[in-house]
């Protein structure tokens, strides 16, 4: 289709960069907007097509126009999930990530740190008092949008 034939083509030479980026009803920040905030909004996830989720931080995005279309990227920090220096999950369902294990770093052709800005979920991140290097992330919905309840029972619509 014609939407193909455009991001087959190659991107216009000037791109955008952003500290900020809104999608999904999630309000992204790279790690360098976050520094002296209160809040934190560099937190990403990706569930990858292998059922893995993939924990990072958001360190830069980027906009690409081709032709009539446009493509927004982030670049995050990712961190290892399929070791148990990297990632853990406790007796309370709780997933703690390890900074200081970095994967995908773009060192190798096959490390792409890169995905589309549709590709990820926001998580916040809660650094653990006794380990500097873990971190406790928590998932959250995004702003204005709410969980209304399931299908409504039988003896509701009656």
């Amino acid at each position: 289709t014609e939407k193909i034939r455009a991001l087959a083509a190659k991107p216009s030479k000037c791109g955008v960069r952003y500290s900020g980026y809104i999608i999904k009803g999630f309000r992204f920040h790279t790690i360098s907007r976050k520094t002296g905030r209160v809040t934190q909004n560099s937190g990403v996830v990706n569930l990858a097509e292998n059922g893995v989720s993939y924990y990072g931080r958001l360190s830069d995005i980027f906009e690409l126009s081709y032709k009539d279309y446009k493509v927004v990227f982030f670049t995050c920090d990712w961190y290892d999930v399929h070791h148990k220096a990297g990632i853990i999950r406790d007796e309370f369902g709780f997933t703690h990530v390890n900074f200081s294990r970095k994967i995908h770093t773009g060192e190798k052709l096959e490390d792409d740190p890169f995905v589309f800005s549709s590709q990820v979920d926001q998580v916040f991140y809660i650094q653990n008092p006794r380990s500097e290097n873990w971190n406790t992330m928590v998932k959250f919905k995004p702003r204005d949008i709410f969980d209304m309840g399931g299908e409504p029972s039988s003896d509701e619509t009656e």
